[in-house]
């Protein structure tokens, strides 16, 4: 299977989840500060949003 057939995560859905693993917030609040709103999002990349804005609301809270 060529990679242009492969459904895989958009690059910023990877970095959205290993800022989720490592906890890093600031890291997690830059990527939600670069997120373009005018430009259409797949929906494994608006899910991996979604998440990160959850996760850095739970962490702040602490």
């Amino acid at each position: 299977m060529s990679s242009s057939t492969r459904h895989s995560m958009p690059p910023y859905g990877v970095a959205i989840q290993s800022a989720i693993k490592a906890g890093d917030l600031p890291q997690m609040k830059a990527l939600l500060k670069q997120r373009d709103a005018s430009t259409p999002e797949n929906t494994e990349l608006s899910n991996a949003y979604e998440q990160l804005a959850k996760e850095v609301a739970r962490l702040e809270k602490h």
